[in-house]
């Protein structure tokens, strides 16, 4: 034990570990890059979010300047419905009953609210085609010689493509209902000689309806028919002119078709004698 040494150790003899600073400045540029790579991750989901509602913002504007469009062609549309009928010594209202009687006997059929409320509005642009029929054969009192039944004949393709191709489901229903509603169930009809379901159902339904319309009110070069006979021919036509199905959809409902057909008829009447008729004929029904 007297070999050993006695008392404190030296300083200049103790161990200590050396920091290694190589490692520590690693470590810190690591933490650098992480923090620098946070701030970046945070600041792409700043900007992605921006873009998400940039994009959402836009794709609002662009649905909203597509409904504008499309109301301002189904406006123009229904005008000149408007101005055929007009020209046809016609009531602008027919165009409003032949909707209002087509929603009526599809919902009879078991169609669709939705697709009912737009066969409504749709089947008022039936005729639009006869704006490209001269008022001369329109205006007509007498009946219509072989070329001039011709010419009328082509009303149907001619407002099918006053309408033209459309993506909007109203306006594609309108155009088929305007080529179609003159042919018949048994393939005698005009201007495609159709038959049967290859009429489109709303074709076919219109068709009773404008059937039922044109013979129930006067026109240039007849006096109106009694309801009840226009009735009875509406029946006996019943899987010739007019599909089945249809017509007994029609008769069923025929006390709601005589009461909207009164209804707007005494609206017709008290808007013009107010004077208080804006020109929104197809809002009475």
């Amino acid at each position: 034990m007297d070999g050993l040494l006695k008392g404190p150790i030296p300083p200049d003899t103790m161990t200590h570990p050396t920091p290694d600073t190589s490692l520590h400045r690693q470590i810190e540029r690591l933490t650098r890059q992480l923090e620098s790579l946070e701030a970046d991750r945070s600041n792409a989901h700043t900007l992605l979010d921006q873009a998400r509602a940039d994009l959402a913002r836009t794709e609002r504007e662009r649905d909203q300047a597509v409904r504008a469009v499309n109301q301002l062609r189904r406006d123009a549309f229904l005008n000149l419905a408007r101005d055929a009928e007009y020209r046809d010594g016609e009531s602008p209202m027919h165009t409003v009953r032949i909707g209002v009687y087509a929603g009526l006997i599809a919902t009879s059929l078991g169609c669709t609210p939705a697709w009912c409320e737009m066969l409504e509005r749709a089947a008022q642009m039936h005729d639009i085609g006869k704006i490209g029929i001269h008022d001369s054969i329109l205006s007509k009192t007498g009946p219509l010689t072989t070329e001039e039944w011709r010419i009328m004949r082509e009303h149907p393709r001619i407002g099918a493509a006053i309408i033209g191709q459309s993506t909007e489901p109203l306006l594609q229903m309108a155009g088929e209902i305007a080529m179609t509603h003159h042919e018949h169930y048994n393939g005698a009809g005009y201007p495609l000689g159709l038959c049967g379901n290859d009429i489109p159902l709303a074709g076919r339904i219109v068709g009773v309806a404008d059937f039922f319309d044109a013979l129930t009110h006067d026109r240039n070069y007849r006096k109106a028919l009694p309801v009840d006979t226009v009735l009875s021919m509406i029946r006996e036509r019943r899987g010739e002119q007019f599909d089945p199905q249809v017509v007994d959809a029609f008769l069923r409902i025929s006390s709601q078709i005589k009461a909207a057909r009164q209804r707007i008829i005494e609206q017709e009447r008290f808007c013009e004698a107010t004077e208080g008729w804006d020109g929104d004929w197809w809002m009475l029904a």
